[in-house]
Protein backbone atom coordinates (compact mmCIF):
# COMPACT_ATOMS: atom_id res chain seq x y z
CA UNK A 1 0.00 0.00 0.00
CA UNK A 2 1.59 3.25 -1.13
CA UNK A 3 2.37 5.68 1.67
CA UNK A 4 0.58 8.61 0.03
CA UNK A 5 -2.71 6.75 0.18
CA UNK A 6 -3.18 7.60 3.84
CA UNK A 7 -1.83 9.79 6.63
CA UNK A 8 -1.44 9.34 10.39
CA UNK A 9 -2.77 11.64 13.10
CA UNK A 10 -2.02 11.33 16.83
CA UNK A 11 -5.63 11.46 18.02
CA UNK A 12 -4.93 11.21 21.75
CA UNK A 13 -2.50 9.37 24.02
CA UNK A 14 -4.24 6.02 23.44
CA UNK A 15 -5.31 6.27 19.82
CA UNK A 16 -4.20 6.91 16.28
CA UNK A 17 -6.28 8.13 13.32
CA UNK A 18 -5.54 6.97 9.79
CA UNK A 19 -7.25 8.99 7.06
CA UNK A 20 -7.50 8.92 3.26
CA UNK A 21 -8.24 11.75 0.81
CA UNK A 22 -11.94 11.90 -0.02
CA UNK A 23 -11.26 11.27 -3.72
CA UNK A 24 -9.63 7.90 -2.97
CA UNK A 25 -10.93 5.23 -5.35
CA UNK A 26 -12.06 1.82 -4.13
CA UNK A 27 -12.17 3.24 -0.61
CA UNK A 28 -14.05 0.33 0.96
CA UNK A 29 -11.58 -2.35 -0.13
CA UNK A 30 -8.55 -0.22 0.84
CA UNK A 31 -9.95 0.51 4.31
CA UNK A 32 -11.09 -3.08 4.85
CA UNK A 33 -7.71 -4.50 3.89
CA UNK A 34 -5.93 -2.01 6.14
CA UNK A 35 -8.15 -2.97 9.10
CA UNK A 36 -7.37 -6.64 8.56
CA UNK A 37 -3.66 -5.90 8.45
CA UNK A 38 -3.86 -3.87 11.67
CA UNK A 39 -5.75 -6.65 13.44
CA UNK A 40 -3.13 -9.12 12.29
CA UNK A 41 -0.29 -6.81 13.31
CA UNK A 42 -1.62 -6.25 16.85
CA UNK A 43 -3.23 -9.67 17.29
CA UNK A 44 -6.65 -7.98 17.40
CA UNK A 45 -5.74 -6.31 20.71
CA UNK A 46 -7.07 -2.99 19.48
CA UNK A 47 -10.50 -1.49 18.89
CA UNK A 48 -11.12 0.06 15.48
CA UNK A 49 -13.85 2.57 14.69
CA UNK A 50 -14.71 3.21 11.05
CA UNK A 51 -15.42 6.48 9.30
CA UNK A 52 -16.16 7.03 5.62
CA UNK A 53 -12.53 7.99 4.88
CA UNK A 54 -10.78 7.12 8.11
CA UNK A 55 -10.27 4.55 10.83
CA UNK A 56 -9.58 5.31 14.49
CA UNK A 57 -7.41 2.75 16.29
CA UNK A 58 -7.71 2.60 20.08
CA UNK A 59 -5.40 0.90 22.57
CA UNK A 60 -6.15 0.17 26.22
CA UNK A 61 -2.98 1.90 27.40
CA UNK A 62 -0.90 4.87 26.29
CA UNK A 63 1.10 4.35 23.13
CA UNK A 64 4.31 5.75 21.71
CA UNK A 65 2.91 7.21 18.51
CA UNK A 66 6.30 7.47 16.82
CA UNK A 67 7.05 3.77 17.43
CA UNK A 68 3.56 2.63 16.40
CA UNK A 69 3.67 4.67 13.19
CA UNK A 70 7.12 3.31 12.36
CA UNK A 71 5.85 -0.23 12.87
CA UNK A 72 2.82 0.41 10.66
CA UNK A 73 4.99 1.97 7.97
CA UNK A 74 7.08 -1.17 7.89
CA UNK A 75 4.13 -3.57 7.79
CA UNK A 76 1.34 -1.65 6.05
CA UNK A 77 3.12 0.44 3.45
CA UNK A 78 4.01 -2.54 1.29
CA UNK A 79 2.37 -4.52 -1.44
CA UNK A 80 2.11 -7.62 0.76
CA UNK A 81 -1.54 -7.11 1.61
CA UNK A 82 -3.94 -9.72 2.86
CA UNK A 83 -6.21 -11.15 0.20
CA UNK A 84 -9.66 -9.65 0.55
CA UNK A 85 -12.19 -12.39 1.37
CA UNK A 86 -15.56 -10.76 1.63
CA UNK A 87 -18.85 -12.39 2.52
CA UNK A 88 -21.93 -12.14 0.35
CA UNK A 89 -25.26 -11.98 2.20
CA UNK A 90 -28.78 -12.54 0.87
CA UNK A 91 -31.02 -10.94 3.46
CA UNK A 92 -34.79 -11.41 3.69
CA UNK A 93 -36.94 -8.28 3.83
CA UNK A 94 -40.65 -7.88 4.33
CA UNK A 95 -41.43 -4.78 2.31
CA UNK A 96 -43.88 -2.48 4.05
CA UNK A 97 -43.19 1.08 2.93
CA UNK A 98 -44.00 3.72 5.50
CA UNK A 99 -46.38 6.46 4.38
CA UNK A 100 -43.58 9.05 4.25
CA UNK A 101 -41.84 6.99 1.53
CA UNK A 102 -44.99 6.79 -0.57
CA UNK A 103 -45.48 10.56 -0.26
CA UNK A 104 -41.83 11.34 -0.98
CA UNK A 105 -41.88 9.38 -4.25
CA UNK A 106 -45.40 10.38 -5.27
CA UNK A 107 -45.63 11.01 -9.02
CA UNK A 108 -42.06 9.70 -9.41
CA UNK A 109 -42.08 5.99 -8.64
CA UNK A 110 -44.99 3.67 -7.80
CA UNK A 111 -44.58 1.38 -4.79
CA UNK A 112 -43.88 -1.68 -6.96
CA UNK A 113 -41.00 0.10 -8.72
CA UNK A 114 -39.51 1.31 -5.43
CA UNK A 115 -39.46 -2.27 -4.16
CA UNK A 116 -38.06 -3.61 -7.44
CA UNK A 117 -35.28 -0.97 -7.55
CA UNK A 118 -34.28 -1.70 -3.99
CA UNK A 119 -34.45 -5.49 -4.28
CA UNK A 120 -32.47 -5.90 -7.51
CA UNK A 121 -29.42 -3.91 -6.37
CA UNK A 122 -26.25 -5.36 -4.85
CA UNK A 123 -24.84 -3.36 -1.94
CA UNK A 124 -21.46 -3.18 -0.25
CA UNK A 125 -21.01 -2.41 3.44
CA UNK A 126 -19.11 0.87 3.55
CA UNK A 127 -18.73 0.97 7.33
CA UNK A 128 -20.56 0.24 10.61
CA UNK A 129 -21.68 3.24 12.63
CA UNK A 130 -24.43 5.34 14.25
CA UNK A 131 -25.52 2.34 16.35
CA UNK A 132 -23.59 -0.89 17.12
CA UNK A 133 -24.12 -3.10 14.08
CA UNK A 134 -25.75 -0.43 11.89
CA UNK A 135 -24.42 -1.00 8.33
CA UNK A 136 -24.03 1.82 5.85
CA UNK A 137 -24.70 0.07 2.53
CA UNK A 138 -23.51 1.61 -0.73
CA UNK A 139 -25.08 0.70 -4.06
CA UNK A 140 -28.51 2.30 -3.77
CA UNK A 141 -30.22 2.83 -7.14
CA UNK A 142 -29.97 6.49 -8.15
CA UNK A 143 -33.77 6.62 -8.51
CA UNK A 144 -34.09 5.91 -4.77
CA UNK A 145 -31.70 8.58 -3.50
CA UNK A 146 -33.58 10.90 -1.18
CA UNK A 147 -32.46 13.38 1.52
CA UNK A 148 -32.96 12.61 5.20
CA UNK A 149 -36.32 13.44 6.71
CA UNK A 150 -36.62 17.03 7.88
CA UNK A 151 -38.32 15.70 11.03
CA UNK A 152 -36.85 12.38 12.28
CA UNK A 153 -39.11 9.61 13.54
CA UNK A 154 -39.00 9.17 17.31
CA UNK A 155 -39.11 5.36 17.09
CA UNK A 156 -37.78 3.20 14.29
CA UNK A 157 -38.22 -0.53 14.88
CA UNK A 158 -35.27 -2.92 15.10
CA UNK A 159 -34.64 -4.56 11.74
CA UNK A 160 -36.01 -1.61 9.77
CA UNK A 161 -34.38 -1.34 6.35
CA UNK A 162 -34.21 2.32 5.40
CA UNK A 163 -32.70 4.69 2.85
CA UNK A 164 -31.20 8.18 2.95
CA UNK A 165 -29.09 10.03 0.38
CA UNK A 166 -26.80 7.44 -1.25
CA UNK A 167 -27.08 4.87 1.55
CA UNK A 168 -29.29 2.00 2.62
CA UNK A 169 -29.12 0.93 6.27
CA UNK A 170 -30.59 -1.57 8.72
CA UNK A 171 -31.46 -0.47 12.25
CA UNK A 172 -30.03 -3.04 14.71
CA UNK A 173 -32.24 -1.82 17.57
CA UNK A 174 -35.19 0.46 18.14
CA UNK A 175 -34.11 4.09 18.05
CA UNK A 176 -34.99 7.50 16.67
CA UNK A 177 -34.05 7.88 13.03
CA UNK A 178 -34.29 10.18 10.04
CA UNK A 179 -34.17 7.62 7.23
CA UNK A 180 -37.11 6.41 5.12
CA UNK A 181 -38.20 2.88 6.04
CA UNK A 182 -38.90 0.41 3.23
CA UNK A 183 -39.45 -2.74 5.26
CA UNK A 184 -38.06 -5.05 7.91
CA UNK A 185 -35.29 -7.67 8.01
CA UNK A 186 -35.92 -10.29 10.74
CA UNK A 187 -32.22 -11.12 11.28
CA UNK A 188 -30.41 -9.57 14.25
CA UNK A 189 -27.83 -7.07 13.00
CA UNK A 190 -26.11 -7.02 16.40
CA UNK A 191 -25.98 -9.67 19.12
CA UNK A 192 -23.44 -9.56 21.97
CA UNK A 193 -23.83 -13.33 22.41
CA UNK A 194 -22.20 -14.00 19.03
CA UNK A 195 -18.43 -14.31 18.68
CA UNK A 196 -18.67 -11.48 16.15
CA UNK A 197 -21.57 -9.34 17.46
CA UNK A 198 -22.08 -7.36 14.24
CA UNK A 199 -23.70 -9.51 11.57
CA UNK A 200 -22.22 -7.46 8.73
CA UNK A 201 -18.71 -6.09 8.35
CA UNK A 202 -17.13 -3.47 6.12
CA UNK A 203 -16.53 -4.91 2.67
CA UNK A 204 -19.34 -7.48 2.85
CA UNK A 205 -21.75 -7.56 -0.07
CA UNK A 206 -25.51 -7.62 0.47
CA UNK A 207 -28.61 -8.24 -1.59
CA UNK A 208 -32.21 -8.39 -0.42
CA UNK A 209 -34.99 -10.78 -1.35
CA UNK A 210 -38.64 -10.18 -0.61
CA UNK A 211 -40.56 -12.37 1.85
CA UNK A 212 -44.19 -12.38 2.93
CA UNK A 213 -45.32 -11.40 6.40
CA UNK A 214 -45.88 -15.07 7.17
CA UNK A 215 -42.33 -15.94 6.10
CA UNK A 216 -40.95 -13.07 8.16
CA UNK A 217 -42.90 -14.28 11.22
CA UNK A 218 -41.56 -17.82 10.68
CA UNK A 219 -37.99 -16.52 10.61
CA UNK A 220 -38.60 -14.54 13.80
CA UNK A 221 -40.02 -17.66 15.47
CA UNK A 222 -36.93 -19.66 14.47
CA UNK A 223 -34.70 -16.87 15.80
CA UNK A 224 -36.51 -16.74 19.14
CA UNK A 225 -36.13 -20.50 19.62
CA UNK A 226 -32.46 -20.44 18.64
CA UNK A 227 -33.04 -22.45 15.47
CA UNK A 228 -32.27 -19.79 12.87
CA UNK A 229 -29.11 -20.73 10.97
CA UNK A 230 -27.34 -17.57 9.81
CA UNK A 231 -24.98 -19.53 7.57
CA UNK A 232 -27.77 -20.19 5.10
CA UNK A 233 -27.97 -16.45 4.37
CA UNK A 234 -24.34 -16.05 3.30
CA UNK A 235 -21.63 -17.34 1.01
CA UNK A 236 -17.92 -16.52 0.76
CA UNK A 237 -16.50 -14.90 -2.35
Amino acid sequence: MDKELFTYHAYNERSLLISWPEETLEMISKRTTTVRQINKLFNQQVVINHGAYSILILWENKINHKSVIALMDKKLQTNQLLKETNTFWRLPIFYELEETVVKAFKNKLPVEEIIDCHCRATYKVDFIGFLPGFPYLKGLDSDLKIPRKTTPSLQVAAGSVAISNEYCGIYPSQSPGGWYVLGNCPLDMFDVARSSPSLLNAGDQVSFYSVSKEEKDQLIALKETGNLELEKFKSHA
